[in-house]
Formats: C-alpha cells, sequence, structure tokens
C-alpha cells in the first residue's frame, strides 16, 4: 500500500491510547540448544544464526528494558486521578493537560516509547519476545550496512539527554540508571548494564531509520482541521429499538435437526482444560529491598535457563540462604511456599488460586497466566510416570515457567504447569442440551436479523412520502420503542450513545436517513441523524493541534515503519525454529 492509498484509507481521528507496559519478566519459549529441535538456531536473519540464549538476550532484554524506561517516563507524569476516586474530575483532567502543555518533551519521548515498544512487537511470530529480538537483530544489521550504529560517547549524550533521566534540576538521574543497570551492594552489573545500553543504542538506530523514512512527513494541517471538525460535531436524532421479545419465536427443533448440528459443529462441544499447577512463593525479610530481590529473581532465571527449568526447589533454597542475596523466606512448615494444585479446569482454580499479581502494567489473576501463558506441555499420564520414577521435572523445561510476579502483599509469585489435559469432544449425548440450546438461539438470532432487516426496509420506503415522524410510526407499530436521543458529542461522548449506536453509524449516514439495523443479542437498533452542529473552541483549538493532530502524524509515520518492516522480513529471509508461535498477519 502506498502512502496515497494509506491516506485515503486511514483519515478517521484516532485518540491516543497509551498501554502501560509492566516491566516484570516474562519468560520466552527457549530451551537451550535442546534435542527437541531439529535446526541449531531458534531465529535467522540475514544468514546469522542466533541460539535460544541470543534470542531471549535480544527479545525479552529489549522488552523488559523498554518496559522500565515506559514505566519510569510515566512516574513523571504523575497519576492525573489526584484523588485517587477512581475517576477523573474535570479539574484534574485540566491539571494534567497543563501539565502536558508545560512538558512536551516528556509527552513527546512517552509517545516515542510507546512507538518503539509497539513497532519492535510488530512482526512474523505470534510471541512478542521474538519479534523484539527479529526487529533489533535486522536493526543491528542495517546499521552495520548503513554506518548507523552509534559510539558509545553518542549513546552517553543521548541517555543525558532522556527526559526520563533528567531531575528536576536538570541534572542526571544516577540514581535511575544505577536502578535500571543492576547496580546492587555498591557495585556495577556490567553484564546487565551492557545490555541496556545496546538496547538504547537499538532505540537510536530505530529513531534514525525512522527519520529516514518518514523524512518529517505530515498530513496537510488545513484538511486535517476540517476533519477533525466533522469529527467533533454534536448530533440529534431519534432511534428505534426492536426487542428480541417482540419478534416471533421459531419453533423448536427436531431430534434430527439437533444431531445434524451437533454433527456441524463438533468442535464447540469439548470437555474443559485441565491443568496442573505448581506456585512457588518468595517472601522478602523484613529489612530486605524489593528491588534488590527482582535482581535477585533476574539472575536465578537465568540459572534457571541454564538448567532448562530443572532443579527449581533446591535453586530458590540455595538462594534464600545466599548472603550475596537480600534474604527471603523460601522454605515454610506448613508448605505453603510450594503448592501443587492437582488436574483443575480454569474455573476450579480460580477458586483455589485467587492471588493477583502485577503483569503487564495491571493486575492479572495468577490462575489466568497460568492458563493462558504456557502451551505444548506433557499431558498427566507423562506427569505421572515421571513423578512415579521419582523425577516429575524429567518432562518440563523452561519454557513451563512464568515469574516472578508480584503481588499486593509484597511477595514474589512463580508458577510452573506440570502437565495440560486437553479438551476432547463430547459424544453427542452429553452434548445434546448445549447443541439444542445453541441451535435455539441460533435461529431466533435468524429470526431477530430477518425482522430487523425488513423493518428497516419498510420503514425507508415511508421517508418520502411520511418524512422520518412516519418511517418511526411504523417501528412503533411493530412493537419499537421508540425516543430521542442527543445532544452527543461524537468525539467526548458527553452523553452516551445508546445500545446498539455507533459514532461510524453517525458519521456515515446522511441526515434524515436511516441507518442500517444493527442486530445485538437483546434486540436491533435503527437510528438517524435530525441535527447536526459542528462544534469548536480556543480549548479545542489548542487540543487539536497539541494532542490530535500530531498524534495522526505518527500513526501515519508508524504505518510506514511497518511497511519497511514487511519488505525487511522478507529480505532478511527471517527464519524461525518450529517450536516458535507464528501468525496468520504480521501485527501482533
Amino acid at each position: 500500500m502506498n502512502i496515497l492509498d494509506f491516506i485515503r484509507r486511514n483519515s478517521l481521528l484516532v485518540l491516543i491510547v497509551i498501554v502501560g507496559v509492566g516491566a516484570g519478566l516474562v519468560m520466552m519459549d527457549y530451551s537451550g540448544k535442546a534435542s527437541a529441535f531439529s535446526r541449531d538456531f531458534y531465529i535467522r536473519v540475514d544468514d546469522t544464526n542466533y541460539s535460544y540464549q541470543e534470542t531471549a538476550a535480544l527479545g525479552e532484554n529489549g522488552a523488559q528494558f523498554l518496559s522500565s524506561l515506559y514505566s519510569a517516563t510515566r512516574d513523571l507524569a504523575g497519576n492525573p486521578d489526584s484523588n485517587g476516586d477512581g475517576s477523573i474530575s474535570p479539574d484534574e483532567e485540566a491539571s494534567f493537560v497543563a501539565w502536558q502543555r508545560e512538558h512536551p518533551e516528556i509527552v513527546a519521548f512517552f509517545n516515542k516509547l510507546d512507538a518503539i515498544y509497539r513497532g519492535w512487537r510488530y512482526g512474523v511470530s505470534g510471541d512478542g519476545a521474538v519479534n523484539v529480538a527479529i526487529n533489533r537483530a535486522i536493526l543491528k544489521a542495517e546499521a552495520e550496512a548503513l554506518g548507523l550504529y552509534p559510539t558509545e560517547a553518542q549513546i552517553d549524550d543521548y541517555l543525558r539527554a532522556m527526559p526520563t533521566f533528567k531531575n528536576a534540576d536538570g541534572s542526571f538521574n544516577t540514581e535511575l540508571y544505577r536502578r535500571l543497570t543492576g547496580f546492587r551492594h555498591g557495585n556495577a552489573n556490567r553484564v546487565q548494564e551492557e545490555a541496556f545500553r545496546k538496547v538504547v543504542a537499538d532505540m537510536m538506530v530505530w529513531e534514525s531509520m525512522s527519520n529516514l523514512l518518514n523524512d518529517g512527513i505530515s498530513y496537510d494541517t488545513g484538511v486535517q482541521e476540517q476533519l477533525i471538525n466533522s469529527l467533533t460535531q454534536t448530533v440529534r436524532g431519534r432511534t428505534a429499538w426492536l426487542p428480541r421479545d417482540a419478534v416471533k419465536k421459531p419453533s423448536a427443533p427436531t431430534e434430527e435437526q439437533i444431531r445434524e448440528y451437533w454433527e456441524n459443529h463438533k468442535e464447540r462441544y469439548k470437555s474443559p482444560e485441565r491443568r496442573i499447577i505448581s506456585v512457588y512463593t518468595l517472601t522478602p525479610a523484613a529489612d530486605s529491598n524489593m528491588d534488590n530481590l527482582l535482581f535477585t529473581t533476574d539472575s536465578l532465571m537465568q540459572e534457571l535457563s541454564q538448567a532448562n527449568g530443572h532443579g527449581l526447589d533446591e535453586l530458590l533454597e540455595a538462594a534464600s540462604k545466599n548472603p550475596e542475596f537480600d534474604p527471603f523466606i523460601y522454605k515454610a512448615a506448613d508448605g505453603s511456599t510450594h503448592q501443587t494444585f492437582p488436574l483443575s479446569t480454569q474455573d476450579e482454580l480460580s477458586k483455589a488460586l485467587p492471588d493477583e499479581v502485577s503483569y503487564e502494567g495491571g493486575d492479572s489473576p495468577l490462575f489466568k497466566i497460568a492458563f493462558e501463558e504456557v502451551a505444548d506441555v506433557p499431558g498427566p499420564p507423562d506427569y505421572e510416570a515421571a513423578k512415579a520414577a521419582g523425577d516429575p521435572e524429567r518432562a518440563l523445561s523452561i519454557r513451563h515457567i512464568r515469574g516472578f510476579y508480584t503481588t499486593k502483599d509484597d511477595k514474589l509469585k512463580l508458577v510452573r504447569i506440570d502437565a495440560v489435559e486437553s479438551p476432547s469432544v463430547l459424544p453427542y449425548e452429553q452434548a445434546r442440551e448445549l447443541a439444542k440450546t445453541d441451535l435455539m438461539a441460533q435461529r431466533e438470532d435468524e429470526a431477530l436479523d430477518n425482522t430487523a432487516k425488513k423493518l428497516a426496509d419498510d420503514m425507508k420506503k415511508a421517508i418520502p412520502e411520511k418524512g422520518l415522524k412516519g418511517a418511526f410510526d411504523i417501528a412503533t407499530s411493530a412493537g419499537a420503542e421508540v425516543e430521542d436521543f442527543g445532544p452527543i458529542n461524537i468525539a467526548q461522548l458527553d452523553s452516551p450513545l445508546p445500545e446498539g449506536m455507533t459514532t461510524v453509524e453517525l458519521l456515515g449516514t446522511p441526515s434524515g436517513q436511516l441507518t442500517a439495523a444493527t442486530v445485538l443479542s437483546a434486540g436491533a437498533r435503527i437510528s438517524a441523524v435530525t441535527e447536526r452542529t459542528v462544534q469548536d473552541s480556543p480549548a479545542l483549538s489548542m487540543q487539536k493541534r497539541l494532542f490530535v493532530l500530531p498524534s495522526e502524524n505518527a500513526r501515519l509515520r508508524e504505518q510506514m515503519i511497518h511497511e519497511w518492516q514487511n519488505a525487511a522480513f522478507s529480505r532478511f529471509n527471517i527464519q524461525l525454529s518450529p517450536s516458535i508461535r507464528t501468525s496468520a498477519s504480521k501485527a501482533e
């Protein structure tokens, strides 16, 4: 797609939504140079092979350090919800907008980090960390070919210029730099600092490539402002809601129809997946520093990776007694520090394991991570056989471990998936009632859809002669609930839209005409706009120029970067180990 096609297809207003990404460690699917893989590479970029460990160093280090920078930069802005009541008042919003206007360099760098993170996770694999590794390998190859790779002095200058590392007086925030680079007990972590500086260097290369490709491209400001003006209009209208109950119910299906439906949809009716889960808990001692313990867990994960996930109990117990680490409790008399939950469904585990942990910038139930984050785990028979042989870890690897995650009571949790019982298709006798319910629901959906479409057609035919009032009188006669709505500001949505109505419909339907029938589970919606008013003000104009237009231009440039990436994936002949999850589309 060339740039003109992109502009034509992407000219709608895009509101900035920045998703906070936590700095927690997420282990990737790699297990050393194990015999499970037939080739001696995990990824191949431009005929250069990268092992599992090298891929992890590029991918997970890249994602983790970007997340750390992102979180540290976000912390500079503070929380717009200053009183902590869970909502943003007009005063809080005005204060936050004023802060953004006074600190454009922090806002710009924050958005840059967000764009880099999303750009690096874009790729040919279904695993975001693998995509980060591939993109960083491509950047290295391009930088060497074009002479773009920065010197150590240039990296130093870039770090000093980062708003993230600037104190209020403009001095360099040495404490933050040390924390991000693993400085502990008065000593620098040279390996971690080198990894961090390489990520910063790749950020600089990415920025240089972006500048080369984009060359300052942007939308025409006048045209874009006119478009934004149309998207900030206020509308009034009339809408008809046809409840599902107003539609005549179809007849009940016969036994033959139920069996035929089950035959055609067997994959829907399966037993639930069940898993055996082990959870390890580390409790910091009274004088422990959580940041130091997180650095400790990084080291433990590296050791665990080298051992392919084996010997976890022994490793944690030894670390808890190691005087070089901040003290923590691992072994507890009641066994609560190492719990193995028997074969359970996700619902059963949610009741037995209610713990919530910090994950990707928010809170997530640990049971959900245990069920969604790991695949390709041995079945219960393999696990039980290994357990009976006295080696329960025999069939497991580093790929089956996730952690460490922090809890709300300042503990660290690690989860290991020991076995997975995959879902199986239920026989007809067990699935019959479910299939009957689904078939009846499908027939009711079809009845609602057909009735709504016919009603919309009848209403449209009535407009030339009877106008909108006559059209909506027909809807009332059909059992629909008719009401006026608005005024609604499309961009700000001061008033909530009626259920089933969308801003796209309000923008795309001419005044005085009907929208197509929107069918939902509870009924169908048919609407019309009766009045439009374009809104503008000095405050809105400032918001457009400071935030909306720059975000639109950033999206345009991001699309151009994606086009370059797509070409690079082919040009550098990217190849993946069979173990890596792939996706049909390049966007994760």
